[in-house]
């Protein structure tokens, strides 16, 4: 009789340390599923802010064609800082920075009472810390545990993606404030100078390290995203070369300035839906 009882102990012991495991692991995947949708939604966040920058910094800088562009902005950002999504964000410290920077950042916009190197500046801070934000939330819903290879790591990539279209983001910016302006002051030649050098040398690194992914699933959309990077990037970096570094009177209009600045963002911005699309779908096979 008492081995049937230790025997049943024992199975009774296994069979609550199975479920045990079982739970832990679809508690797991659930909250790197949500992980995944807040990364999402903290990536349009970044995108309009960054837009915004480059917009309220031309019209700051004199283009009022841009000012409806803005204000849609601001009603874009507005509605995603409202969205159900971002009530999961409500517990970091970062995200309630931004809420508390965001509605005075905005009217000195609409005002357009602050320079526009103040303008700049106010919204790189502000995105320097989203993209803290981000990191945290990566790493808060364990999305650091998926892999894409045997060495590198969706969060990784993702976080140095927004990263080199976060230098492009200030480029565009610079730009377009210089264009809206029609000429090219020293203050902006020497930062543009670095931003051009830095854009190269950054996106060229993020293409390496992209290259060096072996993952068969993603091997040919990446390896497209990556010549099409090659090419906008090439292309915004020889209009900022030719036509807005340049003394005397511009000829470039903001807008166009804008769209190509634009391009090039977007093409970096595929590499980060590439990975984070292949992690939505296969995150229980990746942990």
């Amino acid at each position: 009789m008492y081995p049937l009882i230790i025997g049943g102990v024992v199975v009774t012991g296994m069979l609550f340390i199975v479920y045990k495991l079982l739970s832990e692991r679809y508690q797991l995947r659930q909250r790197v599923k949500r992980g995944i949708l807040l990364t999402n939604h903290l990536r349009l966040v970044v995108e309009h802010c960054q837009k915004h920058r480059g917009t309220s910094n031309a019209v700051v800088s004199g283009n009022e064609k841009l000012l409806p562009q803005m204000i849609q902005l601001q009603n874009d950002i507005d509605n995603l800082i409202g969205s159900d999504m971002s009530q999961s964000l409500s517990d970091f410290p970062q995200w309630q920075s931004f809420i508390e920077h965001w509605p005075r950042l905005k009217q000195h916009a609409l005002a357009r009472d602050l320079t526009p190197q103040n303008i700049v500046r106010q919204h790189s801070l502000m995105i320097d810390g989203q993209l803290m934000l981000l990191d945290e939330v990566m790493r808060a819903y364990d999305l650091h545990r998926l892999m894409l290879d045997s060495c590198t790591r969706v969060s990784e990539i993702c976080i140095d993606t927004l990263r080199v279209a976060e230098t492009l983001g200030y480029t565009r910016a610079i730009g377009s404030g210089v264009c809206a302006r029609g000429t090219c002051l020293a203050a902006d030649r020497i930062l543009l100078e670095f931003l051009r050098i830095s854009v190269k040398t950054t996106s060229e690194r993020l293409l390496s390290e992209v290259k060096l992914i072996n993952n068969t699933d993603l091997t040919s959309s990446l390896e497209t995203s990556s010549t099409a990077i090659r090419q906008q990037i090439d292309a915004l970096l020889e209009m900022v070369d030719k036509r807005v570094l340049q003394r005397g009177q511009l000829k470039l209009d903001s807008h166009e300035y804008f769209t190509l600045s634009t391009r090039a963002i977007d093409e970096v911005l595929k590499i980060f839906s590439i990975i984070i699309q292949y992690a939505s779908k296969q995150h229980t096979r990746m942990i």
